[in-house]
């Protein structure tokens, strides 16, 4: 994998932004929710509903809570305090973890001085039920008896131990609740992603908190508008020089993502590009740049949220003029053309109006870094992709080689069904899930003998054949899904390979030459690896391996059970010709509930155990 980087637009401003927070804006605005009528929310008590959403006064309003927060954490990064002492009292935690990511380790302890300090100590005392003095002594032993039921007559006093986890996290997917556990904590606050994993599947009590960062949006859309404005300058000059007309103005349609942190500024820059649409942006030579926006979703990821493994697809083939339509329209159109469908008159429905302007489809990514974009681009090879830096304040245009690393990945592939001897067509459709069993006991599913396992319809190789492959599930957090390692493990045991289960935090070139190596008794070794961690691993690190190192998805088309792969395998190998083009989209999809069995939301894959497949 290669990249390179080009600066468009860099627009210089009085004072730089540092390192630790990023230029001030105003944040755009929440969604208000309704509340229930009669619920716990609108009571006059101090205390609030289970859901835990309102933060109650001794909290909400302590002005030496929020004069801390001011004074030692960054202004723009909102880290959500108020609402994590509101969740660590509301759950009567005393023993609370803390996880961060590496951009946001030196909060840590600030942060957690803040919550030692701040947690049960501004409760009000609770109010005591009032009894007249002729209630009888049954009426009395009652009321001490609701008395002892009160969860607030034995709520902690404090916090009693708060523990940062030190290990590397580099997603959502490494929350590690496990080692929570481990260390006696009874809630765990992990700071800075989304909530991948979901909290039904987490073995203690867990709060995702996003860190917001607020920026500099307008900035942001001023660097869009100049940047296209002098294209359109530069495009007309040169259509002047070959003795042609001015032609007539572009439309910009601009697919704006970014990361989790960002996420409100992403919609507030659709908003402020859509907002445009109807005043074009012009210069004094008149040219004239129209701009529609819209937020794209890979669900069940947040509007316009990327993840390194996880990015919206099919952007370029999109309706544009059909997403910009509100929800509400959207039906309202399926309405008019049912309703016409079934009177037979297809011509009651007004159609898009057409016209010669020019499109331009781009990507707009606010993010301070190249990973989650680079998915956006794998995901999205044809579409033009720029970068706003909220920190260097600058946009500039990324490339990635998608074409160099489908080889690299084709190459591995083919590497892999050569040692593994597979002579199935790689664009076969197929499925291995046909029969599905509950695995009480990872003994009956994963340990079992492979005689056990293995397919009767499959003929067993001899033993000089048989070859063994490597499944490796990874243990940093949660990266690893036990659901997807078993589904793997079926598929390579129905085609008579064996394997072998390593479990790792991080996977290392060298630590795998050692665990491939043939054994001093005759051994052949391990042939080939498919890790069950990430899958920009293999796409990134892959070729760097002294064996192929797959991701699951590849392991499927290594096999022939994905069809219509976007890596040409079969033909151009007998042929010797190779055929590159961008037209298939490598899936980016390891997150997402559109996607195939190799990913965390398919099917059974949510529960996270592993599971029987009747091979």
């Amino acid at each position: 994998k290669s990249s390179s980087q080009q600066p468009i637009i860099t627009m210089t401003t009085e004072a730089e932004p540092s390192a630790a927070s990023a230029p001030t804006t105003k944040s755009a605005p929440r969604i208000i929710r309704r509340k229930k009528k009669g619920s716990a929310a609108n009571t006059s008590s101090a205390t609030t509903n289970s859901s835990g959403n309102d933060i109650p006064p001794h909290i909400q309003n302590n002005t030496q809570l929020h004069h801390i927060i001011s004074t030692t954490l960054p202004k723009d990064y909102d880290f959500e305090i108020p609402k994590t002492i509101w969740r660590i009292e509301n759950s009567n935690a005393q023993h609370v973890a803390l996880q961060f990511p590496e951009g946001l380790t030196m909060y840590a302890s600030t942060i957690g001085d803040i919550l030692v300090k701040f947690a049960y100590r501004f409760q009000p005392a609770p109010s005591l039920p009032q009894t007249s003095t002729s209630a009888s002594s049954s009426d009395q032993v009652n009321a001490d008896k609701e008395e002892s039921k009160d969860p607030t007559s034995t709520r902690p006093k404090a916090i009693q131990s708060l523990s940062i986890l030190g290990d590397v996290t580099y997603g959502a997917c490494c929350i590690d609740d496990l080692s929570a556990r481990a260390l006696g904590c009874d809630l765990l606050v992990h700071y800075g992603h989304s909530c991948l994993v979901p909290l039904t599947c987490t073995v203690i009590p867990c709060l995702y908190v996003f860190v917001e960062i607020r920026v500099d949006v307008q900035h942001m859309v001023d660097c869009v508008h100049m940047t296209f404005l002098q294209e359109e300058k530069e495009r007309r000059q040169d259509k002047s020089q070959e003795g042609s007309d001015d032609g007539p103005s572009r439309i910009i349609e601009a697919c704006v993502m970014g990361t989790v942190q960002f996420r409100s500024a992403v919609i507030e820059a659709a908003q402020r590009l859509n907002s445009d649409a109807g005043s074009s942006t012009s210069s004094s030579e008149g040219d004239e740049i129209k701009f529609q926006a819209i937020v794209p979703q890979a669900k069940p990821l947040s509007p316009g949220e990327t993840l390194g493994c996880t990015a919206a697809s099919g952007l370029a083939q999109l309706d544009f003029q059909d997403a910009l339509l509100s929800p509400r329209e959207r039906r309202e159109r399926k309405k008019q053309a049912a309703a016409a469908a079934a009177s037979g008159a297809a011509g009651t429905i007004p159609e898009e109006p057409t016209d010669s302007i020019p499109r331009d489809r781009v990507m707009l990514f606010l993010a301070d870094g190249r990973f989650h974009l680079e998915a956006a681009m794998i995901s999205n090879p044809t579409l033009r992709a720029l970068r706003y830096d909220p920190y260097s304040k600058t946009l500039t245009e990324e490339r990635y080689e998608t074409v160099k690393m489908k080889r690299l990945r084709r190459e591995a592939i083919i590497a892999v069904r050569k040692s593994l001897g597979v002579s199935d067509p790689l664009r076969r459709g197929g499925s291995v899930t046909s029969s599905v069993q509950d695995g009480d006991d990872i003994a009956n599913s994963v340990l079992q003998p492979q005689s056990q396992q293995r397919s009767s319809s499959s003929r067993p190789p001899s033993s000089a054949d048989r070859k063994t492959m490597g499944i490796i599930l990874g243990t940093l957090g949660r990266q690893g899904n036990p659901a997807i390692l078993s589904r793997l493990r079926s598929l390579l045991h129905s085609r008579g390979i064996q394997t072998i289960i390593v479990l790792l935090s991080e996977i290392f070139p060298k630590k795998l030459e050692m665990l491939s190596k043939p054994t001093s008794s005759g051994g052949s070794g391990v042939c080939a690896w498919v890790q069950v961690a990430c899958p920009r691993l293999s796409i990134d690190w892959g070729h760097y391996f002294c064996v192929p190192v797959l991701s699951p998805f590849e392991l499927y088309v290594a096999f022939g059970e994905v069809e219509s792969a976007s890596l040409w395998v079969a033909e151009e190998e007998k042929t010797g010709e190779t055929v590159d083009d961008l037209t298939d989209q490598y899936p980016m999809d390891f997150y997402t509930k559109s996607g195939g069995p190799w990913t965390n939301y398919y099917d059974s894959n949510t529960k996270r155990k592993v599971l029987s497949y009747g091979v």
